[in-house]
């Protein structure tokens, strides 16, 4: 079961086939799936269970069982209720859509009912103060009815319509997390004041204030303690909705920071997206999949947006098709509980089957009027227009992100710099979007990091706990990274990074800051065996370096060690990657006996190609000259001078670091 284009309009989408009347056949499609599953007009929307970490497990509370549902309902009611609007006699599978869900929701908030789903106040005062999912899904809820109002909310008698509201209030007025759930509080309350109902306008206000006060800088908001793709489906999709629901015409000011802040994001955000449109595995909750990209259709309910709409939609189609073409996406006919296939390591305790529908917010774009620009404006590529086989890279202080372009593979990058977790899929030193997320290994060789061992004691290899960013200086971007070792006596080893980002990879000058004896590993990005291939591993050497390749069918992966590792290698991973059970992780080693055996450099090349061409010889060894520096002129150990072949020189001196540090 996969999607499939039909009839394409390649005059006006140049390059996915996809307008206004394609977007609604895939949502259609995807809720064909999910009402393969509804035996019955009154059975709520349960979807086939997965994995053992998500919820709800047969011993879990009844509330789990109450949140399932209410996932069910109100996340694919956020695509479902276009379609509603659109064609109100719509029918799936033999069930009326705006009949099944009007009846779904009645249902759901009658105390009477069976499908009762149970009120925040109630559960608050059976379980004590904890967050529930409830708090989520309301907003959910009050999306889809804005959607569709006339065709539900509307038909609606005035007392379904107050016990609704009365629902809505209950999750409205009650405790939230001072995080992105705030703007699940504003959505509730927000639509309850539409609808003439009344509300607590000081604790509407807190909500707002608090809010727009995370906000970091560069478009991006700091969710609790971390930067992820929270920002592009809670901040900066929930700040437009409510701007057009309310903000502008009673909250100017508010409106205009949203705005503001929305023309911010945007101007970089796109980056983060490969030439096909499509996303980089990244952060938490990321089986919500393309979610990502409905920020950028929100873009265009704001009075004034700077994102090409071309290039938005480019982008938001692509990403669209990134998952709904592909067939291991699905698990008897629903995104499954990972990226392509499913995949435990991705799942949260906080997610069940009917989960991966928040990616159904893309679908806001479909709330824009036929006639908006996002729909008749031709499909076009923004800054890979003329990128060429070059690289374009962007660094964003406030997040402490460093994004990149590759003109060269198609292929987009980002460097995380503000990690104050030791959470995996948030702590790689990089992210592409052709080679996705490895989970941690062990054994050693883990994708995309510095991995550690303590010699001497019986344990396995240690990661990252987090990564601060430091600068960026004459074209070098500065982070420092720690690793847990478990010996308080030793402290953590401590690793400054340097990134000189150059087209298809990066050099890396890495200082090495170890008290213990150790053995120290450098992982590439994993390369899936797609397919069954099995990667074709060669090796090669210039002038002291040494080159370690890794082959597949249109993807390839270099290792080159310049300065300061033993050894290359390559390890096979089994079930590490999202992609295929087996991957192969190109590695450099490095061991230590010793304790206090010195501070050490590491000058790494990591190269990709997502071609059939071999690495040529100027690509695998950029470096002509490599001075190193006991001292630098900053009174620093370890500094040293790159001169490349194309003439480029650099100064890598980590200068006061410590005095730099932000996370």
């Amino acid at each position: 079961m996969a999607f499939t284009v039909t009839d394409p309009d390649f005059k006006h989408s140049p390059f996915t086939g996809m307008t206004r009347k394609h977007w609604l056949e895939t949502a259609t499609f995807l809720l064909d799936g999910v009402f393969m599953h509804i035996p019955n007009f009154d059975a709520p929307i349960i979807l086939p269970r997965q994995h053992t970490i998500s919820y709800p497990q047969p011993d879990s509370p009844k509330w789990q069982f109450q949140a399932e549902q209410y996932e069910g309902l109100a996340r694919t009611f956020m695509a479902a209720s276009h379609l509603i609007r659109e064609s109100p006699d719509l029918s799936i599978q033999g069930y009326n859509l705006r009949e099944y869900y009007a009846n779904q929701i009645l249902r759901a908030v009658n105390p009477e009912s069976e499908g009762y789903l149970g009120s925040l106040s109630g559960l608050l005062r059976e379980h004590g103060l904890r967050h529930f999912q409830h708090t989520v899904e309301g907003a959910a809820l009050v999306i889809g009815l804005m959607n569709c109002r006339s065709e539900i909310w509307n038909a609606y008698t005035r007392n379904e319509q107050n016990q609704v509201a009365e629902y809505i209030s209950d999750a409205a007025h009650n405790r939230t997390l001072s995080h992105n759930w705030r703007f699940f509080n504003v959505l509730m309350l927000t639509f309850l004041k539409r609808n003439e109902y009344p509300i607590d306008e000081a604790a509407l206000r807190d909500h707002l204030q608090h809010l727009m006060s995370y906000y970091a800088g560069n478009g991006w908001y700091r969710d609790h303690s971390s930067f992820d793709y929270y920002n592009a489906w809670a901040f900066q999709f929930y700040g437009p909705i409510w701007c057009s629901w309310y903000g502008y015409e009673h909250e100017p000011r508010i409106a205009q920071i949203i705005e503001k802040r929305h023309h911010e994001f945007t101007e970089t955000y796109p980056l983060m997206f490969s030439r096909q449109g499509h996303q980089l595995m990244w952060g938490r909750s990321i089986i919500y999949r393309c979610a990502a990209a409905s920020s950028l259709g929100a873009a265009f309910l704001l009075n004034n947006t700077r994102m090409s709409p071309g290039w938005a939609r480019r982008i938001a189609s692509g990403n669209l098709l990134q998952f709904l073409t592909r067939e291991d996406v699905f698990f008897k006919h629903v995104p499954c509980l990972g990226y392509y296939g499913l995949f435990e390591p991705l799942v949260q305790f906080y997610s069940c089957s009917a989960s991966p529908f928040w990616m159904s917010k893309i679908y806001t774009a479909l709330s824009l009027p036929a006639d908006s620009p996002f729909w008749t404006e031709t499909e076009e590529t923004g800054v890979w227009r003329d990128l060429k086989d070059q690289q374009k890279t962007i660094t964003l202080p406030g997040p402490g992100l460093t994004l990149t372009v590759h003109g060269k593979t198609g292929t987009s990058e980002l460097r995380p710099g503000k990690v104050a977790n030791n959470l995996p899929y948030n702590n790689r030193l990089a992210y592409n979007s052709s080679f996705l997320w490895e989970s941690d290994s062990p054994e050693g060789a883990t994708a995309m990091t510095y991995s550690i061992k303590q010699l001497g004691k019986d344990t396995e290899f240690a990661f990252p706990l987090t990564i601060s960013f430091c600068k960026e200086e004459a074209g070098v971007i500065y982070r420092q990274l720690n690793l847990g070792l478990g010996d308080t006596y030793f402290g953590p080893a401590r690793i400054d990074l340097a990134d000189i980002i150059i087209p298809g990879g990066v050099i890396r000058i890495d200082r090495a800051r170890i008290a213990v004896r150790h053995e120290i590993h450098l992982g590439h990005f994993g390369l899936p065996h797609s397919n069954g291939q099995t990667p074709r591993i060669q090796e090669t050497a210039r002038n002291g370096a040494r080159a370690i390749i890794a082959s597949i069918s249109n993807r390839q992966l270099a290792l080159v060690a310049c300065r300061g590792w033993d050894r290359l290698g390559a390890m096979e991973h089994t079930g590490k990657n999202a992609e295929a059970e087996k991957s192969t992780v190109l590695y450099a080693e490095r061991i230590r006996n010793k304790d206090y055996s010195g501070m050490e450099l590491f000058v790494t090349l990591m190269l990709h190609r997502t071609d059939n061409e071999d690495f040529s010889d100027s690509e695998l060894f950029p470096i002509r000259k490599l001075t190193y520096r006991d001292w630098t002129r900053t009174d620093q150990p370890c500094g040293v001078e790159l001169t490349l072949t194309d003439g480029q020189v650099y100064q890598i001196d980590f200068g006061n670091i410590e005095g730099q540090v932000s996370q």
